[in-house]
This record gives structure tokens, sequence and C-alpha cells, in this order.
């Protein structure tokens, strides 16, 4: 019979917590340890036996009720352990946490699955979209959707230049400048990025690519390494960037210098239909992944809630 516990950060063995995640199929490096510590500093986790499978427990407390959220720049987490968790395991394991807190909203990982409807839990598939580099350039470029083979030749044919880049700054300052000031009600707090960067750095957890031309800054992007995955975590780009399709050259430039290798390209989102339209046509595949939501606050706060 298995035993649940939810224990303190300070008392996680974070040791162990990483190997189990180092040896994890597919893992995604949101769940490290270093990496939860920054976005979610009090981080609790529940652990199954002698950590046979664990479940990260990001939280808050708001009118003295504590609750888990999904932190920033942590697209999926959920469960993850010695082998993959049973349906049944799953469900033990969120109705134990949910013992816990009075509210609880977090994303699964794509190996993660509950038989539904499931009561008091409301659910929606979110969307990620994949792209193995294993072929060749050639027949990864050859999947690219028409449209955007034209446009990578169109941004390849205005003398645009890749450099590496390190540090964020420039890239999230752009963002801000751009595409930041149409995020009126979604508050994004662009200070975790430099943390997260700066805590990576001696792992090599990033890669940091600018796009010029003529020196003339267009947009860049931030991309997380882990084991076998290369997620795309945060870009921007300003009007000349957008003019000369440079997020097309950026891209096209990853795919090219990685292919024929055992890596996988995560796109990481998304469910606004623009954008997953336009990682669709880099050839990537869609993965999808559950958002649940349990609501146990008392009548008026659960009523405010929604």
């Amino acid at each position: 019979m298995s035993t649940f516990q939810i224990v303190e950060n300070r008392d996680i063995d974070k040791v162990k917590w990483d190997q189990l995640l180092s040896n994890y199929p597919n893992a995604f490096p949101y769940a490290l340890s270093w990496y939860l510590d920054i976005v979610s500093p009090n981080w609790k986790a529940l652990i199954v036996n002698d950590y046979d499978h664990v479940l990260p427990l990001p939280w808050r407390q708001k009118w003295g009720f504590t609750y888990v959220y999904p932190p920033e720049f942590t697209q999926q987490i959920g469960i993850f352990g010695k082998e993959k968790a049973s349906h049944s395991l799953i469900e033990e394991m969120i109705n134990f946490a949910s013992k816990e807190f009075s509210y609880l909203e977090f994303n699964l990982n794509k190996d993660n699955y509950l038989d539904f409807p499931k009561k008091g839990i409301r659910s929606k598939w979110r969307r990620n979209f994949v792209l193995h580099l294993s072929p060749s350039y050639q027949k990864l470029f050859k999947a690219y959707h028409k449209n955007t083979q034209r446009n990578v030749k169109k941004s390849k044919s205005k003398g645009l230049l890749i450099k590496k880049a390190d540090n964020p700054e420039l890239i999230i300052s752009t963002f801000l400048n751009n595409k930041g000031k149409q995020l009126k009600e979604k508050k994004i707090t662009y200070p975790l990025l430099n943390e997260l960067y700066k805590a990576g750095e001696t792992e090599h957890s990033f890669e940091l690519l600018h796009v010029y031309k003529d020196d003339i800054f267009l947009g860049g992007a931030m991309f997380l390494n882990y084991i076998k995955r290369k997620i795309f975590l945060f870009s921007a780009l300003n009007e000349k960037g957008r003019e000369n399709k440079a997020m097309f050259f950026l891209l096209d430039h990853i795919i090219e210098s990685y292919a024929e290798n055992d890596l996988l390209l995560d796109f990481e989102g998304s469910d606004i239909s623009d954008l997953a339209t336009f990682y669709h046509r880099f050839g990537a595949k869609e993965k999808l992944y559950l958002h649940l939501e349990i609501n146990r606050l008392p009548l008026l706060l659960k009523w405010l809630k929604k």
C-alpha cells in the first residue's frame, strides 16, 4: 500500500527529486528543483513512498486560504515518477492534495490522464506543439506549410543575421515595448526570466538568440534546454522584425542547426489559434495536456473566484 505525504520545501530531498526527473522519459525542466525554487520559492511536494512518484505543489496564500497555482513560465509540471503513473494513482494523488488546499489550479503533463467526468474537478485540454528534429533539414523543411516555406525564403533573402546573447534583457524590453502593451489584463513578472537565466547558466540550460539586420536588432528568443527537449520559452519582435519575418528566420535557424539530432523542439503552446497555426505550419504535431481546477473554497469565495 502506498504512503502519501505533503512535504515542506525545506524537507524535500532535492538530489533525489532531480535524479527522479532526470530518469523520467520526456521530462519537462519546469519541475527541476532549482527552477521551482525561483518561480515558486515556497513550493511543497506530494511524495509517494520513497520518491516513487511526486507532484510539485506551487502555492500561495490569500484571504487566509492556501491555494495551488500554475507559476509563470511553467507550462507542464504534473506527476512524474519511476514509471508512468496509472489513472488510479493520479486520481489518488490529486484527491490527497485537494485535502490540503482550498483551491487548486494546475497543469498536468502529457503523460498524465484521468478518466472523466470527476466530481468537483473542472478540466480542459490545452494544446502544445512539438517537432522531432531527427530527420534531415531537407525533410523538415519539406514538411513546412507552403506559406511558411515562402516566409522563410523571404527572410533569408533579407540579409538577416543570428547572434548569440548572454542575457535576456533586450528580448524582454522589446516584448514590453511591443506585444506587452497589448496584455493589459495579464501581468507577467519579467524579472523571473533574468533570475531563471542566471540560475541556469552553470548548467547551460538556456540558449539566447538575437536577430539583426545591418546591426539593427529585430527580435530574439530564449530557449530552455533539458535532456532531449528544447523549449521555445519566450520571444519578442519589434516592428522591423515583423516586417523582415525575423521569427521565421530564427525558428528555421534552430531547426536547421539541430536537424538530425534526437531532440524535440517544444513550441510551448498555444491555445491561441493564430499561434497554434504558426507553430503547426513548421511541421509541429499537436500534443494535449490537462488543465485542472478544484474549487473547495467557501461558497462566497467560490462565487468570487468564478
